[in-house]
């Protein structure tokens, strides 16, 4: 199927839904029947059925979104809208019970302009409107606002109610603003109470809600307008996207990704003018719609515009230039593959009804820091798999998933640049996948609590970690990505961008973004905030460990499944590295006072010693001695010891080789730091047991000496 077609699949199988308001995750959604559209209206009007005024008010902005008849977008023009519309078309008294005084004028030719655009606003509207009314397609309470508008007194009536509010003479005119919109633009809409009496069972059981006063709401009127104005198409063509003779569309519908997206579209051949086809195609027809080049049905793109809008503000991603949206054909909640494990197993209703799974805190080895180790609520990669495998039992045979990506390069230009549709039961295998290839434990805050997870990280995360940088106050820097003057941020754009075919079809792992997050996770001096550097320092391990599981899926040499717990067998030098700086850095953090929060040696040299390790050590170590001294006898032994372990796992020439690390060294040195955190009750009994000599772990120390001089 092509996007047409499955957006279209996607707007019949919910046609139900067309033109109802529902609430779904505390905000309104509606899926918009053929010809409609949203406006945010200004003034409410009451009249009864026979068109008598009854009252008016103005709207507040959270009620202001109102359901209106927009069958054809309209430009600076003068084009009526069918129901709905600003007071220069609904008031035909505007010009007589207002004064205008044009401030934004250039000339008198151009006031005489606006003058003379007032006056042709009222009369198309009322044409339109007759029309209607006219057809055999008419509905009451469209009839009752043709009566009322009839009468030329909108103006005069919101006057009297002071709706419309008077200028500092005085005088109601288009100085004052309504809604800080100017007068003449305020949006009307309108209730119409009808007098037939219906029973409280009929109401409860009527689904158009045919009794309510608001006639936007009305799914009757919105049948009424539908069938009306398809009897208005004369001609019919081939429609390109269905291949049926239907009425074409003149024009596409806009806000695709959300009511501010106003210039955007995704359909776009209005060049009656400038001829781009010229030799090729004869010119598109005004009245028609007809062009050689392209021709859409109007049913047919108003379905799949007004779909992908829905399917947007129910379940997409609209952020910083990135906008894209994942379904299932039979919309069952399936996960979002740009989420984070922890995103995903917040929205599996099940997990919330088993409570939160608590890590408790080991004993703190040497006066750890307390803000160093948080109380943490721990959900582990086996509740994230259960989690997956409830989603996979509800799948169909037929359970199809799509995912679509747009984009605009320029403000009235909008494409789709990703399209893909596959099996669901894929989708979530190499979803599945990704989170446990890339599993490492990741830091979150809620509530005030930081919490762990295991997991990867969202691409949201992912991006700010490699290329984002700290901003804001020094007591609470955020990792904040770059934006152009677009309000763009192409760093996220190119994150989903390359990072996407990586989860839904199982692509390798850029290599320069591994490399990017290693260089980032290995400069903890660009960090103030501990908690901005960790979240780097795992999504960098979670990349790294990625890499390296590729390569032994591919059988290649390097391959290795890297584990999130310390490996104590792992004779890799990066690896063995890391462990080492780790050492350093829990040595001399030991012997802080409780609050300290100072750079130690192993964080300020870790940048430099990630390119030269062996002769980088020597100066980490020998800065290392004082603090070594201040340690309690137990605690010193204990380290000496840890780093002789280390030394003796090396082989000579790695250990004296001062060659590049590679990322693996960020694992080492994660999973030592993690392990430094709790205190070993196995090297307590070992220590009470057994007078451990230092002369092993002494003589270490003089050969990485003699082995650099």
């Amino acid at each position: 199927m092509n996007w047409v077609s499955s957006l279209c699949a996607l707007y019949d199988a919910n046609a139900e839904r067309a033109g109802q308001a529902e609430r779904w995750k505390k905000k309104n959604l509606v899926l918009f029947p053929v010809g409609y559209d949203t406006m945010e209206a200004q003034i409410e009007i009451h009249i009864d059925q026979e068109g008598n005024y009854l009252g008016a008010h103005l709207l507040e902005k959270d009620e202001a979104e109102t359901l209106v008849p927009y069958p054809e977008g309209r430009t600076s023009g003068l084009k009526a809208l069918p129901l709905f519309d600003s007071l220069s078309y609904v008031a035909g008294d505007l010009l007589e019970v207002l004064t205008f005084y044009f401030p934004d004028a250039k000339n008198e030719k151009d006031k005489q302009s606006k003058i003379a655009r007032l006056k042709g606003a009222f009369p198309l509207y009322l044409a339109g409107l007759k029309a209607w009314c006219d057809s055999p397609f008419s509905h009451p309470k469209v009839q009752a606002i043709y009566r009322y508008v009839t009468k030329q007194t909108v103006a005069q009536d919101l006057i009297r109610s002071q709706v419309l509010p008077m200028d500092e003479n005085g005088i109601v005119s288009d100085k004052v603003k309504v809604q800080n919109t100017s007068l003449d633009k305020a949006f009307v809409r309108f209730r119409v109470f009808m007098h037939d009496k219906r029973l409280p069972e009929d109401i409860l059981d009527n689904r158009d809600n045919a009794h309510d006063s608001a006639v936007w709401l009305d799914r009757s009127v919105q049948r009424s307008f539908i069938n009306y104005y398809l009897s208005t198409f004369q001609a019919k063509d081939l429609c390109y996207m269905t291949g049926e003779y239907t009425p074409i569309a003149k024009t596409n519908p806009l806000k695709i990704r959300g009511k501010w997206d106003t210039k955007a579209k995704l359909i776009s051949a209005n060049d009656d003018t400038n001829f781009t086809y010229r030799g090729r195609f004869h010119t598109k027809e005004k009245e028609t719609g007809y062009n050689e080049a392209l021709s859409i049905g109007y049913v047919a793109s108003q379905k799949a515009h007004n779909a992908l809008k829905w399917i947007i503000r129910r379940q997409g991603f609209s952020r910083d230039g990135v906008c894209i949206v994942a379904w299932e054909n039979a919309l069952l909640d399936l996960p979002d593959f740009y989420a984070s494990a922890a995103d995903i197993l917040s929205q599996v209703p099940e997990n919330a009804a088993d409570g939160v799974e608590v890590e408790l805190e080991e004993e703190v080895l040497f006066e750890e820091d307390e803000a160093e180790v948080p109380e943490t609520n721990y959900v582990s990669a086996k509740k994230f798999n259960a989690a997956l495998d409830g989603y996979k039992a509800k799948l169909s045979g037929i359970s199809r998933m799509v995912v679509l990506a747009l984009d605009s390069a320029t403000p009235g230009r909008l494409a789709i640049t990703y399209y893909k549709e596959l099996a669901s039961s894929r989708y979530l295998r190499n979803l599945g996948q990704w989170h446990e290839s890339c599993c490492w434990k990741h830091e979150y805050i809620q509530d005030k609590e930081r919490k762990v997870y295991e997991g990867m990280a969202s691409i949201r995360e992912i991006a700010l970690a490699i290329y984002g940088t700290e901003q804001g106050e020094d007591n609470n820097p955020q990792l904040k990505l770059s934006k152009n003057s677009d309000n763009k941020s192409p760093m996220l754009v190119a994150a989903f961008e390359r990072l996407r075919p990586c989860i839904i079809d199982g692509a390798a792992i850029p290599r320069d973004m591994v490399r990017a997050a290693v260089l980032k996770a290995s400069n903890p001096l660009a960090y103030k905030a501990k908690f901005n550097y960790h979240k780097v320092l795992h999504i960098a391990c979670s990349m790294v460990k990625r890499l390296y599981w590729e390569k032994q899926q591919r059988n290649e040499r390097e391959g290795v499944i890297l584990g999130m717990e310390l490996d104590k067998t792992n004779r890799d030098r990066s690896y063995l590295y890391g462990r080492m700086l780790a050492v350093a850095e829990r040595v001399e953090r030991s012997t802080y006072e409780k609050g300290e929060t100072r750079i130690t040696n192993a964080e300020r040299y870790m940048q430099a010693f990630s390119r030269s390790p062996f002769r980088t050590w020597k100066i980490i170590w020998n800065n290392l001695q004082p603090y070594m001294k201040q340690l309690k006898p137990s605690a010193r032994e204990y380290y000496k010891n840890l780093l002789g372990e280390i030394t003796e796992l090396f082989a000579y020439e790695d250990r004296i080789s001062n060659e590049l690390l590679d990322g693996k060294y960020l694992i080492g040195y994660d999973c030592q730091r993690m392990d430094l955190r709790r205190w070993p009750k196995e090297q307590i009994s070992s220590q009470e047991g057994t007078n451990v000599s230092q002369k092993r772990t002494n003589e270490g120390h003089q050969d990485d000496q003699e082995g650099e001089e």
